[in-house]
């Protein structure tokens, strides 16, 4: 039929979904917000005007999709496409026992006791850092974002590479990295202009730049091996760890790919997500003096360490309440295997599936006034209340974000900084709006002043 209904849920004629595209390249929150208004938690849209989706903001589809019946879905060709074609086949992109095998080889760098022992090397550069943004705070007003994207970039590419890579060369992958998602975007909202792309020259302006950002990256992988790796350096964890099964450690280009991938994901990942727990600081000061009397009841005068910064209940509090409402990670992608069927809904092979994250973490069913910013949601009874998938910031099931605690011990290390050395606030009422594009962004400039507390 002409209305292209894909399954059994409440659809999106393909007309209204064509009508739709363009939109979608501007605002893909803005259009399903109003679909899942009109037709409920889950339905069914051709994606971009051509790929049959099933997008859901109902944490029981979510959880069956992507633990209880995970051997069906695989990523889509987003993943498995588009950012491989930018990106190569790493962990973040490839399935079955491959996948298996590079994440229980990474996963080392991620447990607590590793992170632990890396916090000091990030306490250095983050003292770095601080004595840079006191210089730019005391001339008006930040660009939040801005700062952010330099304070993570700078210590997530220092864990990876150790602390002798040059600022400009991290910097540089940054700028490549942004530009390569934005492509990326564009392609998965208008996959009809994706020839296009290929006979004009458009994606082969990407590849150079995807060159120059590898190129960098293996040079000084290269030369950190040729001058001895720190006993913490992730390096060692990619270059010198034996994968299980053949006792060998992943060759330079492999290692290359990784540090790149965990670059990406933790750079925008966080850099997002501060800049959303800042603003939301800013417009509820009233947080801002509750974790300073948390910090200065927990840690006092006493050093961050691992386990002091995760003891800030009430911080974490303020963290996940950020993420629910903006999640860094807007919506998952999965492409289904074989036909499924999940709480009365057909899944048919080969549809998209979409758990909508940001539809999930705004669900009345499982959240109570949903726009409101509410870090009490998170106290331990009322979360265990609540459908564990209702809440997924870092995704869920065994594809849960790798690095989430590296994420969260970053955040909480620059949040409580932050609070403990300024007072904040935003250089305008006007409320900030979302850019999700790959990633959940700002829509404008978050300005704020800081002033240093005595």
């Amino acid at each position: 039929m002409f209305d292209g209904r894909i399954s059994n849920a409440p659809h999106v004629h393909r007309g209204r979904a064509v009508l739709d595209a363009r939109g979608m390249l501007r605002n893909c929150v803005e259009v399903f917000e109003r679909y899942r208004a009109r037709l409920g938690p889950t339905f069914t849209v051709h994606f971009g005007g051509l790929i049959p989706a099933v997008v859901t903001a109902d944490p029981v589809v979510a959880k069956h999709v992507l633990r209880g019946n995970q051997d069906n879905y695989e990523k889509s060709f987003i993943q498995a496409e588009r950012m491989v074609e930018f990106q190569g086949a790493g962990v973040v992109n490839i399935h079955g026992e491959a996948w298996k095998r590079q994440r229980k080889l990474l996963a080392q760098g991620f447990k607590p006791n590793y992170l632990a022992k890396l916090l000091p090397m990030q306490q250095d550069v983050f003292e770095e850092l601080m004595l840079d943004f006191d210089r730019v705070a005391q001339h008006g007003p930040v660009n939040v974002r801005q700062q952010m994207v330099q304070f993570t970039l700078r210590l997530t590419g220092k864990a990876l590479y150790g602390r002798s890579m040059p600022t400009a060369e991290l910097e540089r992958i940054g700028a490549i990295i942004h530009e390569i998602q934005n492509f990326v975007h564009r392609q998965i909202v208008q996959p009809w202009m994706i020839p296009w792309y290929r006979f004009s020259g458009e994606s082969e302006k990407y590849q150079a730049l995807r060159r120059e950002g590898d190129a960098i990256a293996l040079r000084h992988i290269r030369a950190r091996l040729s001058e001895g790796l720190a006993e913490n350096d992730f390096l060692r964890i990619l270059t010198e760890t034996p994968y299980h099964d053949t006792g060998l450690p992943m060759d330079e280009p492999m290692a290359m790919l990784e540090s790149l991938q965990l670059l990406v994901a933790g750079n925008v990942t966080s850099t997002n997500a501060l800049t959303w727990i800042l603003y939301l600081l800013a417009r509820h000061p009233k947080y801002i003096h509750e974790i300073r009397d948390e910090v200065a009841a927990v840690i006092g005068a006493n050093a961050m360490d691992y386990r002091n910064l995760h003891q800030l209940e009430g911080t974490v509090r303020v963290i996940d309440e950020a993420l629910r409402l903006y999640p860094p990670f807007w919506m998952i992608d999965r492409i289904a295997l074989k036909d499924d069927e999940v709480g009365g809904i057909r899944i048919p092979a080969g549809a998209m599936v979409i758990p909508y994250i940001y539809g999930t973490h705004r669900n009345p069913a499982h959240w109570q006034n949903v726009e409101a910013f509410d870090p009490g949601r998170f106290e331990a009874r009322r979360s265990k209340e609540r459908h564990p998938f209702a809440y997924l910031p870092f995704g869920g099931g065994p594809r849960t974000c790798l690095g989430a605690n590296m994420a969260i011990m970053q955040m909480l290390m620059i949040v409580v900084a932050f609070v403990r050395k300024y007072d904040f606030a935003l250089t305008t009422d006007e409320p900030v709006g979302i850019n999700p594009s790959m990633m959940l962004r700002p829509n404008r400039v978050v300005s704020m002043k800081f002033r240093a507390i005595a």
